[in-house]
């Protein structure tokens, strides 16, 4: 009965594992789709694949303007701002 039950939580916890989208609260890298991670509980994009980007992505802001060139402020479960990436 064990097994089972090992079984069927390590199935149900990879179904989820990278299904949350940019600007999804998060809790750890894992957690965001590929090319996403999870930056101050928001899931944003790498670095490496911002292209054309300001190298905003992943840093505090306040408002959509403070992210100009890497996509948007999205809250994370403390109330703070994070950049997306474009």
């Amino acid at each position: 009965m064990n097994k089972i039950l090992l079984i069927m939580m390590i199935v149900s916890t990879t179904s989820f594992a990278g299904s949350k989208e940019k600007g999804a609260q998060c809790n750890m890298d894992i957690e965001c789709a590929f090319g996403l991670e999870c930056s101050s509980g928001v899931c944003t994009k790498k670095k490496e694949f911002e292209f054309g980007g300001a190298g905003k992505s992943g840093k505090k802001c306040n408002i959509d303007a403070d992210c100009i060139g890497s996509g948007k402020c999205e809250k994370n479960t403390f109330g703070q701002g994070v950049c997306t990436g474009n």
